[in-house]
């Protein structure tokens, strides 16, 4: 009988070693699996967090390069209106400006029309009537003694036919 209950000391006390073990090994390799999924869980929380945060960072960064793409769209469409305004300003100004030489243009035609009429009739005005008597006593002499001479000294109307 001792015999008998040295071997189920020895039986329990080896069951009793092995089951420690392995209980104690389990618990190891149950803390290491915990641990692994930890740290995987850490490690995938991490990534998740920096991702987000590259993804916050992009939108903001898209949303900054369309608030900027917007305003400088402003600023042209400013700029562009400011030229287009002053360019009308400008053809405005070339406009009244010819208008005003064209003005010009007319008055002084007018007033070298009004000067060259002045001018006629004061030639006109200055010009005075005088009759040169002897050139006209001298003129009817002629006209006479030409007309005396056909009638007296001149060849007969015959001869005129060659008769």
């Amino acid at each position: 009988m001792g015999d008998d209950e040295d071997d189920k000391d020895d039986a329990e006390s080896d069951h009793e070693g092995a089951t420690s073990w392995n209980i104690s090994k389990l618990e190891e390799e149950t803390e290491k699996k915990d641990g692994d999924v930890d740290d995987a869980w850490g490690a995938a929380r991490e990534k998740a967090v920096a991702a987000k945060a590259r993804e916050e960072d992009k939108k903001k960064r898209e949303e900054k390069l369309k608030a900027d793409a917007e305003q400088q769209k402003l600023q042209n469409l400013a700029e562009a209106v400011a030229h287009g305004e002053e360019i009308k300003a400008q053809r405005q100004a070339e406009e009244e400006e010819e208008a005003r030489q064209q003005e010009e243009n007319e008055r002084k035609a007018e007033e070298d029309r009004k000067k060259a009429i002045e001018d006629a009739k004061r030639q006109v005005q200055s010009v005075e009537q005088t009759v040169d008597f002897d050139a006209e006593r001298d003129l009817m002499k002629q006209l006479e003694q030409n007309y005396l001479e056909k009638d007296i000294g001149g060849a007969s109307p015959s001869s005129d036919f060659g008769f």
